[in-house]
Parts: structure tokens; sequence; C-alpha cells
């Protein structure tokens, strides 16, 4: 990779960040980014690799704005029991309104564009809040708080569903509910989920 300097790096990332949440459209390219940025586009390649690589380290990179993906990451490292389920999906629910306008576009971009796939598998699966889904559950789990044929990692698939920037597309942005209606139902969503599975 280019010896880019921190500051150039944290520009190209937050400006790119910038280009598609304002312009609401992910297909925003590497020359657009880099004339944003006030760099050449041979910089944005060696720096990040390709537009895959752009994506990835520009989601990354707003989850350091705020505390909101720390304090996930501390949550699923320690959870084991159910209000522990309930306090990380609260603080993805604070984080979504944030990362909803680039979010979205990463989840409907998915199927068709691997770049965005790439961001998206990265964000909410494999360093993101299904991992972390996963996790606590699997503490739970381990802990004798679910039912032995209970599939912990089922359980965190059934979980994201009702999570992922989509559904809040359609009942905030589209049928106009509240943050708390939506975070109210995404809780009791998630309770009833759960009480099929613990032990009798």
């Amino acid at each position: 990779m280019s010896k880019i300097t921190d500051e150039t790096r944290v520009s190209i990332l937050e400006t790119a960040w910038r280009l598609m949440a304002e312009q609401q459209r992910l297909d925003v390219g590497m020359a657009d980014i880099a004339a944003a940025a006030g760099v050449s586009r041979q910089t944005l390649f060696l720096a990040f690799g390709n537009r895959a690589g752009v994506l990835v380290a520009m989601a990354r990179h707003q989850d350091t704005h705020g505390d909101h993906v720390s304090r996930m990451r501390e949550i699923a490292a320690t959870g084991a029991d159910i209000p522990a389920l309930h306090a990380f999906v609260d603080a993805w629910l604070d984080y979504l309104p944030v990362v909803y306008p680039v979010a979205i576009q990463l989840e409907t971009s998915s199927l068709s564009d691997a770049d965005a796939n790439a961001a998206w598998q990265d964000r909410i699966f494999s360093q993101g809040v299904r991992m972390g889904l996963d996790r606590i559950l699997g503490q739970i789990a381990a802990g004798g708080g679910l039912r032995a044929d209970a599939d912990p990692s089922r359980l965190a698939d059934l979980c994201l569903t009702l999570l992922v920037p989509s559904a809040w597309r359609y009942l905030v942005v589209e049928r106009a509910w509240t943050y708390e209606a939506f975070a109210n139902s995404r809780h009791i969503l998630i309770g009833a989920l759960l009480a099929s599975a613990l032990p009798e």
C-alpha cells in the first residue's frame, strides 16, 4: 500500500462517506472520490487496493466516530444472558440511524455489486452485528440459558432479520414509525423468539 498520511486517509474515507450519504447513491466512482478528496486515482488504488477496499475501510472508519461499536464489542465479548443481548441490540439501534444513509445502499446493492457486498459482509456479518448476536447467544447457550435443541446461530439469523437497515427503511422511513416504536418492536419480537428457545 502507498504511504499516505493518516490525515489524507481520513480525508479520503470521510469524503467517500459524505458523497454516498449526501447523493444517496453507492455507485460513486473512484474518480469521483479522488477528485472530491483532492488526490489522484492512483493514490486511491494504491492505498486501498480497489473500490471494495475503499468501501470496507470507509465503513470501518465510520465506526470510530462514536462509542456505538466499542459498546457493542464490549457487550458481545462478555454478554452471557438475555439482558446483555437486549443491551447489544440497543447499542446497534442507537447506531443504525447514523449509518443508515450508506448502510441501506450497501444492503440493497450487495446482491448485484461485488464491492458493495464485500463491505456489507464485513460490517454486518464477519465483523459486525451478526457476529455479536452469534457470540452472545452462543454464550447464553453455553451457560445453559437455552434449550439443548435450540440453535444459537439460527436464533442470531432470525434476530438479524429484525435489525437490518431494510427493516428501518420500511417501518421508519416509509411507514413513519418513531424511533421508539421501532426499537420497542425489535425488543418485543426478539423476546418472543427467545421465549420459544428458553429451557422449561
